[in-house]
């Protein structure tokens, strides 16, 4: 029994390897690998290379080199232009081939790290109070604490998410120390600052992501040995922005209309040709807007009621409520011969109704003439031809 347990548990453990075999090459079929190739130097040499999650039919290829003296490439060009996309196919290149896996690539050459270190994206964190600088810079930190000679490093937007001034001291001084370990280094930036920095540095040098400046469109190439342009401007434009915005921009970036006619923007094109073919102002679209609720106003309560005895000011004349006030505050007092219409604030109460008559008590006797209550009690009782009645307003 024992010796069939042992055979049962060495041929799982080779189906297990088996199927792991076939999954990776499964895999490998679905993005058309090739097999890398194990270099002992410190280089990285990809040829026609892509993101294993972009379709080859749609995805620019990269041609990448590192090594031979470059341990650093400084990565600049337009916003949307590949950049990060560039520096992540490079480091999942490198991991995949030490995975066992084979390499979304034409051709590759790939040395062995003993760590991949990376700072990409926002690492924001309310509950841990971190804002987007702080969150990278803690990142960074943590990177170079940990690298050495045989450590791939890739940072994407270096030194951003603050001043850029100070940013811009920040990105040299992580070059530096990176510099110093010896360490293998992708970072992308926009600060020019720092590309000068990386051309007149041994061991770095400068790449760029292309841009077709005619289309206005990235061409997602990367160039290594040219520094490149963010072509702001351009793609601002390409994506909508119209002229009066575009205008304030190159006033506010190149001084003057006087100042920058026939000067070129850094996609080198002459920066009037930035206003031509694009809408005057924004196109506003209809959007919700705040409704405020109105509550309907509270009646205000007056408190006189019908039969009332009143003092009439300013005259102080004594009267009985005849009708209650309107929405206006308006009261109608009888005073003695006559029936006066008077604001409500101008009347001071007596005796309220209650106290002076029963509840069923008929307020005509006071309020209307005799002649009017006979032929009202008559009209009541029978049709009278020729009689009609007059209730006062």
């Amino acid at each position: 029994m024992d010796d069939n347990a042992t055979v049962l548990s060495e041929n799982i453990r080779t189906m297990e390897k088996l199927d792991f075999v076939f999954s990776k090459g499964k895999l490998s079929m679905s993005y058309e690998g090739v097999a890398p190739v194990m270099i002992e130097e410190r280089a990285i040499r990809l040829t026609n290379a892509r993101h294993p999650l972009l379709e080859k039919s749609i995805c620019v290829p990269l041609q990448f080199t590192i090594g031979n003296g470059t341990r650093g490439i400084v990565i600049t060009g337009p916003n949307t232009g590949g950049k990060t996309v560039a520096i992540k196919t490079v480091a999942l290149c490198c991991m995949m081939a030490q995975c066992g896996l084979h390499v979304p690539c034409e051709k590759a050459e790939i040395c062995m790290c003993s760590n991949f270190l990376c700072d990409i994206g926002d690492g924001q964190n309310l509950s841990e109070n971190l804002s987007t600088f702080s969150a990278h810079i803690t990142n960074v930190l943590e990177i170079l604490k940990r690298v050495n000679a045989e450590s791939l490093v890739i940072m994407d937007e270096l030194g951003s998410g603050t001043d850029p001034q100070e940013g811009m001291g920040i990105a040299i001084a992580i070059l530096e120390e990176l510099k110093k370990s010896g360490a293998l280094f992708l970072v992308t930036t926009h600060y020019p600052e720092v590309k000068v920095y990386a051309q007149k540095e041994e061991g770095m040098v400068n790449a760029k992501m292309t841009f077709d400046d005619k289309s206005l469109k990235p061409l997602y190439q990367m160039v290594i040995g040219q520094a490149g342009e963010s072509c702001a401007l351009q793609i601002a434009k390409r994506l909508g922005m119209p002229a009066d915005m575009l205008h304030n921009a190159m006033q506010a970036a190149y001084g003057t209309k006087n100042e920058w006619q026939g000067k070129r923007s850094a996609g080198n094109r002459e920066l009037p040709d930035l206003l031509t073919g694009v809408p005057e102002t924004l196109q506003k679209v209809s959007s919700a807007h705040i409704k405020k609720h109105k509550t309907p106003k509270m009646k205000k309560e007056i408190p006189f009621h019908r039969g009332d005895s009143v003092m009439v000011y300013p005259d102080k004349k004594i009267g009985i409520i005849c009708e209650e006030a309107n929405d206006k505050g308006v009261l109608r007092v009888q005073l003695p011969g006559k029936k006066i219409f008077i604001s409500y604030k101008r009347v001071k109460l007596l005796v309220a109704a209650e106290k002076l008559y029963p509840d069923d008590y008929d307020f005509s006797i006071i309020f209307d003439s005799v002649e009017t209550r006979k032929l009202r009690h008559k009209m009541e009782r029978k049709y009278v031809e020729g009689e009609t009645l007059h209730c006062e307003e």
